[in-house]
């Protein structure tokens, strides 16, 4: 009788999981994500962070995207927030290496957060050590072509900050509609599985 109960007990924890995880199985709107009013589908590259230099949480986040994007299964591409004179100026010296590149190293990336974020100011010696230590060019090096693509990328990044009305970092926007509440997400496999779930999505 004791072993038929036991037997039970585990049958109905494993509806109440199997009911948890089915609560969740469609995000729901107003709570998971916000739809994008002013939507940017053909300008969109997918799923993006948007994120600045200087915000430590955005710090914090870069490190576990690969899992979100492992989990997901989607590409996670990161756009650079320009709303004032400070994320324009990181922003800038975050093009100046990302156009240089079609994928910019997860190592350099965090260096320029932490240099970035530093208490002291960062001096250009150590900015075109680091950029010369990944072959790339220093910001105060570019060629006027190079220079020209920075911009194009900091007019793309101001646009869609405005446009997505991204009002704190870091965020994620799925195909230019949906904006992903990053608070309402219990776990990175549940905020991976509303990314994953939009980004399958059509309209």
């Amino acid at each position: 009788m004791k072993r038929v109960y036991v037997i039970i007990k585990s049958i109905l924890t494993v509806l109440i999981l199997c009911q948890a995880v089915g609560a969740y199985a469609a995000p729901q709107k107003g709570k998971h994500y916000d739809k994008v009013e002013d939507c940017f589908t053909q300008e969109s590259l997918g799923v993006e962070k948007f994120f600045s230099l200087t915000c430590r949480p955005c710090w914090k986040l870069s490190t576990i995207l690969p899992t979100i994007s492992e989990q997901s299964k989607q590409p996670i591409y990161q756009t650079h927030v320009v709303f004032n004179d400070v994320t324009r100026a990181a922003a800038t010296l975050y093009y100046s290496a990302a156009i240089q590149v079609k994928s910019l190293p997860h190592d350099f990336v965090s260096a320029l957060f932490l240099l970035v974020q530093a208490d002291a100011s960062v001096a250009g010696s150590t900015l075109t050590s680091l950029f010369h230590r990944y072959q790339l060019t220093p910001i105060n090096q570019l060629t006027a072509e190079q220079q020209a693509q920075v911009r194009v990328q900091l007019v793309r990044a101001e646009k869609l900050t405005a446009q997505a009305h991204i009002m704190q970092i870091p965020t994620i926007v799925v195909n230019g509609r949906y904006k992903i509440n990053m608070r309402a997400h219990k776990s990175i496999p549940e905020l991976s599985e509303t990314i994953k779930q939009l980004a399958e999505r059509s309209s």
